[in-house]
């Protein structure tokens, strides 16, 4: 339940910092935000539709769902943390926001962390989680050899 606290006044005080917090002049740099925006929409919500109404925040597997291994997440283990990440960064630089950023950086560490643990539990609960660990990449899709 703490991981769901974390996260939620996380995602608060980010949002709190976008639109109280005073805009800087980054010039053309703020449209790198509206590609990052549109990828991470569209990583996230295949991942969110593949989860339907079984998703939960916690970083407990639900067993009725199963290990989730095909669409995005046959190359992205985390794809709706990588689509919210994106959405965060993306949303900070295209409202020139330094202070979303900043958060966005601090939900990247969370989100980490999570995963970790989330990882911990999953190989527990799935033994072909290793092989699936391999082969994919936590946030990023894994570079083929």
């Amino acid at each position: 339940m703490l991981w769901v606290v974390v996260q939620a006044v996380l995602l608060l005080i980010y949002g709190y910092a976008l639109i109280t917090t005073p805009a800087v002049e980054w010039g053309a740099i703020r449209w790198l935000g509206a590609p990052l925006i549109l990828v991470g929409a569209a990583l996230g919500m295949p991942a969110l539709i593949a989860h339907g109404r079984k998703l939960t925040p916690l970083p407990e597997p639900n067993r009725t769902l199963g290990l989730k291994t095909t669409g995005v997440y046959a190359h992205i283990r985390h794809p709706m943390y990588t689509g919210l990440l994106l959405l965060a960064f993306g949303l900070a630089i295209l409202f020139q926001k330094p202070w979303g950023v900043a958060l966005a950086v601090a939900l990247t560490v969370f989100f980490n962390l999570k995963a970790r643990e989330e990882e911990r539990r999953l190989s527990r609960c799935y033994p072909q989680y290793a092989d699936y660990q391999r082969i994919t990449g936590r946030f990023l899709p894994r570079w083929k050899k």
